[in-house]
Parts: structure tokens; sequence; C-alpha cells
């Protein structure tokens, strides 16, 4: 069954087995993804938002929250946020149905200048990476699964597990995505599978 509630510091959704929590740290939006083991929570995704002093932000900046909730298998928490010269939106759904926690996230840069990199950075977990297009994370502990899927007009997104900075998700380099004086989007999803956890 899938539960889920809202203040205004908090975000929940969740099942027996997974839980997404949105919590206002700062001036945005963090998100952990924990499973239950053992009667107990263990993070295995969480965020790393950096600070409102960063060149760039170590993931997307959400200083916006909504709760959707579409129906008794599907919620979707929808956020929003700038920094800077780029607006940021991400839907995450969960959906008890397929078992799936699927993530849309773009970034809206206004005029032709652009970062380095946009990625959605996490700490938490073990995880590996397998080296297939799109790539395919998996999280030792819990079995969880992390897919990268493509997204039409976008070039291919990038996944990568590093043991001292986390998982980066979306675009290390940028010089192949094309850009516009009246501003570029940058579109990468991702979905985390939880029926290794049934």
């Amino acid at each position: 069954m899938l539960h889920a509630s809202q203040t205004p510091q908090r975000c929940e959704l969740s099942t027996e087995q997974i839980r997404l929590v949105c919590e206002l740290t700062a001036d945005r939006w963090q998100h952990t993804l924990s499973v239950s083991t053992g009667g107990k929570w263990v993070d295995v995704l969480s965020s790393l938002e950096g600070s409102p002093q960063d060149e760039s932000p170590a993931s997307p900046v959400f200083q916006e929250l909504l709760l959707d909730e579409k129906h008794a298998q599907l919620t979707e928490v929808q956020m929003f946020g700038r920094s800077g010269k780029c607006l940021y939106a991400v839907a995450v759904g969960m959906n008890t149905e397929t078992k799936i926690l699927d993530f849309d996230v773009s970034a809206r840069f206004v005029g032709a200048e652009m970062p380095k990199r946009v990625t959605s950075s996490y700490g938490g977990g073990d995880w590996a990476v397998a080296e297939t297009s799109p790539p395919v994370a998996t999280e030792a502990q819990s079995g969880l699964q992390l897919a990268i899927l493509d997204v039409p007009g976008m070039p291919p997104c990038e996944a990568h597990w590093f043991p001292t900075a986390g998982l980066k998700i979306g675009y290390g380099d940028l010089s192949s995505v094309p850009t516009t004086t009246g501003g570029t989007t940058i579109r990468w999803q991702y979905q985390v599978s939880w029926a290794a956890l049934s």
C-alpha cells in the first residue's frame, strides 16, 4: 500500500519496503530513498545539495514542492527551483503496481552560456554501474536497480559511481548539447526498481 504525507518541512511517499523522503534543508528540498531492512530504514540514495554559494550546484536546486496523489497505486512529487540563470524541475512518481520510482528531471538555462556539467548527485548505498548503454546501476545490499532512460533529442545520459563522491547521474560533459541564445533545456530520466525487495 502506498502512503503519502506532507508538512511544510517534509514530504514522504512510502510502502512497506521503500520510502522517499523530501526534507527542506536551508533553501532547498533534499530527497532521500531508503529501504526497509530488519525493521529499520536504511538510506541507499540521498541527494547531495551543496550550498547556495556553489558556482555549479551538485544537484538540481528544488525550492518548491507539490504532492500530487493521482490514485491508490501512483503518487507524484513535483519540485521546482532556480539557481543563477537556470530553472530546474523534476517529477518523481512512485508506482506500487510496477514497483518503480520514476525521475524526470530538466534544467532550463537562459541564454547561451552553459555550465560544465549538470548532474543529480547522490551519497549512500554501495552502487555498481554496469557499462551498458544506457547504464544500469545496482545497489549491493538491497538489490535495487537504477536504470537510465534514453530521452528523445538528448545525447546519452551518464551514470557513474565514485566511492568517495557517490553516484552521479546526468551530463558530466555538455559539449555535445546544442545551445541557443534563447535558452537550452537539458533533460534526463532514470528509474529505481524495488522489485528485488519482494
